[in-house]
């Protein structure tokens, strides 16, 4: 082999060498590609409600950071106490910033611009209404691409000064990038039910909640 041939070989091995060690250490999960952190039942929100299932359905919804942290926080009376100041919130975050929100709060009903329609507009803040999709639970079910929310009865006429009450739940995924976008919506609207079962139970309310299961 020529010296000129010598030369050019060795710098394409070289390069190869690193493609190779490159694909390898992408396979094996070391640096410098991030490992996706655990989402173990034991650390979710307590307000999504079952563990488990919170877990599997924050699986679809994340994107990949190397750890999640939550913060949890259910405050506010039973409406059995006659409190309507209940709330609950759960916040997701990695990579430095929040990847995921769920507020769960009493709204009165009935009130101007209170339509169960109405309602849904706003929680989904606005997102194109073709890309909308309704789904079975509560007074109105509607999840669209990183967003999901339930109406859930709570609290008939009298128990609640102000009238009949039902507890809002949205849950945003911030742009949710975890799985295929069927994916992600049947994560989120998993999170949304399982968000609204848990305070139906937690705020005490009185009427059939009308979720699924």
């Amino acid at each position: 082999m020529s010296a000129k041939s010598t030369k050019l070989a060795i710098p394409l091995a070289a390069l190869l060498a690193i493609a190779l060690g490159g694909t390898a250490a992408y396979v094996l999960g070391v640096p410098p590609f991030e490992e996706r952190g655990d989402i173990g039942a034991e650390s979710v929100c307590e307000s999504l409600g079952n563990p488990a299932e919170a877990a599997r359905a924050l699986e679809r919804v994340l994107p990949d950071a190397p750890e999640y942290s939550f913060d949890d926080t259910v405050s506010g009376g039973s409406v059995a106490q006659g409190d309507s100041d209940y709330t609950a919130d759960c916040f997701v975050s990695g990579n430095g910033k929040i990847l995921l929100s769920a507020r769960t709060e009493l709204v009165p009903v009935g009130s101007p611009g209170g339509t169960p329609e109405d309602w849904a507009s706003e929680a989904l803040d606005g997102s194109s209404p073709e890309e909308d999709e309704t789904f079975a639970a509560g007074s109105k079910g509607v999840v669209s691409a990183d967003r999901a929310a339930v109406l859930v009865p709570c609290a008939g006429p009298g128990k609640v000064p102000g009238g009949s009450y039902s507890l809002s739940v949205v849950v945003d995924g911030k742009g949710a990038a975890g799985e295929d976008g069927s994916g992600v919506r049947q994560g989120l609207t998993d999170l949304a039910v399982g968000a609204a079962r848990f305070s139906h139970e937690k705020a005490g309310c009185d009427l059939p909640s009308e979720l699924p299961g």
